[in-house]
Order: C-alpha cells, then sequence, then structure tokens
C-alpha cells in the first residue's frame, strides 16, 4: 500500500475523529491495524511449508558380538512385493544405508561377513517412520 492510498483513507478519519481523539492516537491505531493485518495474513516468504519425505530410508549398523563394527560385511535388501534385491557393503565402522525405498512395499534384511550370517529383520510397510534403524548381529563363524 502506497503513502498516497494510505493518505486517502486516513485523512477521512482524521477529519471525522478530530474532536474526539488527538491525530497521533489515530495514526497510532492505523499502524497498529495495519501492523497487525501483515502479521495476521498467510503470506508464502513468511511460512516455509515442510514437505514430507516420500521415500524411506534404512539405515543401520553391522556388528560383532561384541558390538564392533563389522567394515566390509554385505547387506542385501530385498523387496517382497518385486523380488528386486540390492546389495551394499558396510562402512569401515560397519555402517550402512539404503535410500530412497517404497515405503508402500515391504523388505527383507541381512548381513553376511565371512561365510556368516546375520538373523533376516523386515521392514515393513505398517512402519510410518521414514528413517529406520536396524542393526544387525553377526555370530562368529563355527570352527571347523
Amino acid at each position: 500500500m502506497s503513502a498516497q492510498s494510505l493518505l486517502l483513507f486516513v485523512r477521512p478519519l482524521l477529519r471525522v475523529c478530530g474532536n474526539r481523539f488527538s491525530q497521533r492516537r489515530v495514526w497510532a491505531c492505523v499502524l497498529c491495524g495495519l501492523l497487525a493485518a501483515v502479521w495476521m495474513s498467510p503470506a508464502p516468504c513468511f511460512a516455509k511449508k515442510q514437505k514430507s519425505p516420500t521415500t524411506k530410508t534404512v539405515t543401520g549398523q553391522i556388528l560383532d558380538k561384541s558390538e564392533n563394527g563389522l567394515g566390509g560385511a554385505e547387506v542385501t535388501l530385498k523387496d517382497l512385493q518385486t523380488g528386486k534385491v540390492v546389495a551394499v557393503y558396510a562402512e569401515q565402522n560397519g555402517q550402512y544405508q539404503f535410500t530412497d525405498l517404497d515405503p508402500h512395499h515391504d523388505y527383507e534384511l541381512h548381513a553376511n561377513y565371512k561365510g556368516a550370517g546375520s538373523e533376516t529383520r523386515q521392514v515393513t510397510s505398517f512402519d510410518t517412520r521414514w528413517k529406520v534403524v536396524i542393526n544387525l548381529t553377526i555370530p562368529p563363524p563355527a570352527s571347523q
């Protein structure tokens, strides 16, 4: 709103209210009203709406019996709807991550390290978390 259009609005108020109110008080009321209107109006530059994620992430760590990270362990993730299998190798500290997963699908997660395997864990579509953390423990290999 420009200053001229504001004056077009305020001058009649000053004339009408000139007897009962001081000009300073009228200006203060108008300014407060304008500030309240700006503050209450939903402006896109003031309120940024957070987008919720559209994909799920499964992350965790591959551990031995003593809870040490097993770097180089193979971690496989199987999509139970499509049958697609994806495998990654755990980082040096045993961390792994699968991203961009369909939140409406169910998955099976399994890890192998030097011939020993972890138990198979499920990631279900009923789990509404966008980031699922699953740590897998691999028992020591059986001695021959």
